[in-house]
């Protein structure tokens, strides 16, 4: 960031937060952001069981909520957990200005230092170019590929 520019701060968010996150989310670029979050929670992609702690971290300028990320943790200490990013989003008039690097930065940080997990797992739509080179530069490597398909019912008569 450069001088000129207000300072980024990053917290985690609170119940005061929702209509910031609500708001971040719906600048989401994922194809499933319009799934109701309960229902996600239950058939995402991933298991609630093993990833009960849940956080979302902030990103403010000027005390306005510009970005967000959700953490998942696992809710045991067993050796070999493995936390989860979700639905990173930065508002539209702040991206390109590095704040999701920023932002992942001090997840990764946070995660690091909780003591709960050795890795880190996320998913990321193919076409989201940007978010893939973000990821790779932070040190992500691409464990596997995943094809999802879709057979339309309409208007097949």
């Amino acid at each position: 960031m450069s001088d000129d520019q207000p300072a980024l701060t990053i917290r985690l968010a609170s119940s005061d937060d929702i209509s910031a996150i609500n708001e971040l989310d719906r600048y989401s670029n994922s194809p499933t952001r319009d799934i109701h979050r309960d229902i996600e929670k239950y058939f995402g992609s991933v298991d609630p069981s093993t990833h009960e702690h849940s956080y979302i971290f902030l990103a403010e300028i000027a005390g306005q909520a510009v970005a967000k990320v959700e953490l998942m943790l696992p809710s045991s200490e067993a050796a070999q957990q493995v936390g989860y990013v979700r639905r990173v989003v930065v508002h539209p008039a702040h991206r390109g200005k590095g704040l999701a690097k920023q932002l992942m930065q001090y997840v990764i940080d946070f995660a690091r230092h909780s003591g709960k997990i050795h890795a880190i797992d996320l998913h990321v739509w193919e076409g989201n170019q940007a978010a893939i080179r973000l990821y790779e530069r932070l040190g992500f490597m691409l464990q596997h590929r995943e094809l999802y398909y879709r057979l339309p019912l309409e208007g097949d008569d």
